[in-house]
């Protein structure tokens, strides 16, 4: 908005910025990530993981805060060949169309990886759980009393 009044109002700089700005991070993170199935992401840490999911849902939120109606938009192409064509009649107008259309594929996409980031946190919490458990249930089981009389144990099924 503050550096709207400093250029041509038939460049539509809000639009323009924010659709140049939602490729190269959703081609960055494709690329960190693997591509669109996410062969890469066991590399992230848990941390990582919930830090893209989190970016994600954020850039999202502001993304339809600023264009409202982006969510209801199919996407009529994708992007991954070639960058969506936004300036029109020389480089002298934005293509409105066009550049609400890649923001439509940009969101589709980032949700996408939103979907497989979260799953492959679930999966890893999962498995950690289930580790813990065996550790649990594996280790040999102990019963204590305490000075006041309290039985104490490592089973929670024997309280």
């Amino acid at each position: 908005e503050q550096m709207a009044p400093c250029f041509p109002p038939n460049w539509s700089i809000e639009t323009l910025w924010t659709t140049c700005v939602a490729h190269v991070c959703s081609n960055n993170i494709l690329q960190q990530i693997g591509g669109m199935d996410g062969q890469k992401l066991p590399d992230l840490t848990v941390t990582q993981l919930l830090d893209l999911v989190a970016w994600v849902e954020t850039f999202r939120e502001i993304i339809e805060e600023t264009f409202p109606n982006i969510a209801d938009i199919a996407s009529q192409r994708t992007y991954f060949e070639k960058p969506p064509q936004l300036l029109v009649d020389n480089g002298k107008s934005v293509d409105l169309e066009a550049a609400k259309d890649s923001l439509a594929w940009v969101n589709g996409i980032l949700w996408d990886v939103h979907d497989l980031s979260k799953d492959e946190f679930l999966y890893r919490t999962k498995e950690q759980t289930e580790e813990w458990l065996d550790n649990v249930y594996e280790a040999e089981p102990t019963k204590t009393q305490t000075a006041e009389g309290r039985l104490v144990t490592s089973l929670c099924e024997d309280v």
